[in-house]
């Protein structure tokens, strides 16, 4: 191990809620900052094409978070990858990570943006688009799926500059894509008048330039040189960091599979009510969205705490692992919980950002906010857990600790409370999820905290001797 690496780099040595806010704070930044391209668009079309607009970008969504998905597999094992081996000081293997991890998330983004523009029709029908809703989904979907490649690669490279010590340019770099989302949105869509096709395209336009300010940060990295052997295909990097990011990678795949099961039933149980089949997709798409923001500061906490738990793992400081863990979900769930107030407090307000609709709209859009969120202040810990592992090098309880929510808990909670309360059910399988994932996560994190103790005092034991 090269101590001097070690012992030269800040992860080792200054105090940890000083890092957690030079790493964590351009992270809630850059992800609230994600979550508002979908937004943005959200709030435009609400107002200049209807809640019609706004169902077809649901249905949407699930497509594009297959592609979150590739983007976290790349992104967030590359951050693992990153940080374990600075830890270590194997400074060359961290390089062919990057190069690795941008030339795997490369091939695949565009084989899966050709696939889904090929199968676009049948996608959005298996995630629930009906008759009102699917001309929509196909304008927005054939211009939005263009992009994939974009958004994929800039997010894989944006993990490598935030592990490499610049959390500052990761955010500034989407930071300008959102901006220019912004301002291209109003004048495609009202100025124009392309509808949600200008929306999606004001986003893979935005997405681009995102990507061209990552690129040029692969000639300013800190850490690291880049060798033309950096971007040799490695199959074992490449699984390596597969099975790092796996975790991260399956939980969008699992949020995909939610998507398809809520829309479904969401659209089901619809019919058979006063709502009809497109309020209640709509809502509670709007809602989830809407939650996701206001989380992304817990999420972006998470997040920054990789890099040093990461560091501090490999470099077997125990002490530093632990106290950052703890730090991160403290605050963690203070922001969850003031989240929560806010949701149960002001969801018409919320919800009337995106437009005005039918008093049946809103009264079904209020219920999604006090019913499906109820025990949100919960999710604290879980955001936390499943980052914690993936920094340590423990995938396979990463993937235990973010899978458990919505495919063990949430799928089995909506189905079969749907069968007794219909359209409430499945707003009630939400706070079933949040309660029964909390227990599970407590006890994995005092699990593994009790190992680390008696991993430092055989270290400190083995010193002495």
């Amino acid at each position: 191990m090269n101590t001097t690496q070690n012992t030269a780099n800040p992860l080792g040595y200054e105090r940890i809620g000083k890092l957690l806010t030079r790493y964590a704070v351009p992270s809630i930044i850059s992800l609230i900052i994600n979550s508002l391209y979908n937004m943005v668009d959200q709030i435009f079309i609400g107002q200049g094409v209807g809640f019609l607009g706004n169902g077809a970008t649901n249905i949407i969504a699930p497509i594009a978070t297959i592609a979150i998905a590739v983007a976290t597999l790349f992104g967030d094992g590359l951050a693992a990858f990153f940080s374990l081996n600075l830890g270590r000081g194997e400074v060359d293997k961290a390089a062919k990570g990057v190069g690795n991890a941008i030339i795997s998330s490369a091939a695949i983004s565009i084989l899966y943006a050709v696939f889904a523009s090929i199968f676009l029709g049948p996608m959005c029908r298996l995630f629930g688009a009906t008759d009102n809703l699917m001309p929509y989904a196909l304008g927005y979907g054939h211009i939005i799926v263009i992009g994939f490649p974009f958004a994929i690669i800039a997010t894989v490279i944006n993990s490598a500059i935030r592990t490499d010590g610049s959390p500052r340019y990761a955010m500034f770099s989407m930071m300008i894509g959102a901006i220019l989302n912004t301002i291209l949105d109003p004048i495609f869509i009202f100025v124009l008048h392309w509808g949600v096709e200008g929306a999606a395209g004001a986003t893979i336009i935005s997405q681009f330039v995102g990507l061209l300010f990552n690129v040029a940060y692969l000639f300013k990295f800190k850490t690291i040189r880049f060798e033309k052997s950096s971007f040799a295909f490695s199959g074992r990097i490449v699984g390596r960091l597969a099975s790092l990011g796996f975790a991260s990678c399956f939980n969008n795949l699992t949020s995909t599979v939610v998507a398809m099961v809520s829309n479904n039933l969401l659209t089901k149980y619809g019919a058979l009510s006063t709502y009809g089949p497109d309020i209640p997709i709509t809502t509670f798409g709007l809602c989830m969205k809407v939650s996701m923001i206001a989380f992304s500061v817990g999420i972006g906490v998470a997040s920054g705490s990789q890099p040093i738990i990461g560091f501090n793992y490999g470099a077997r400081k125990y002490d530093r692992v632990r106290s950052t863990f703890l730090t991160s979900a403290a605050v963690c769930s203070i922001i969850t919980f003031a989240s929560w107030l806010v949701f149960q407090r002001f969801p018409l307000q919320l919800i009337r950002i995106f437009g005005t609709e039918s008093s049946l709209y809103e009264e079904f859009a209020v219920q999604c906010f006090h019913v499906y969120l109820l025990l949100t202040f919960l999710n604290g810990l879980q955001m936390c857990t499943g980052v914690f592992f993936q920094a340590i090098g423990q995938p396979a309880k990463a993937a235990v600790a973010s899978l458990s929510k919505q495919l063990v808990f949430y799928i089995p909670a909506m189905l079969i409370c749907s069968q007794f309360w219909g359209l409430t059910g499945i707003l009630m399988a939400g706070p079933v999820a949040d309660a029964l994932a909390f227990i599970l996560c407590a006890l994995l994190c005092h699990h593994e905290l009790a190992k680390m103790k008696r991993l430092k005092n055989e270290d400190e034991t083995n010193w002495l001797l």
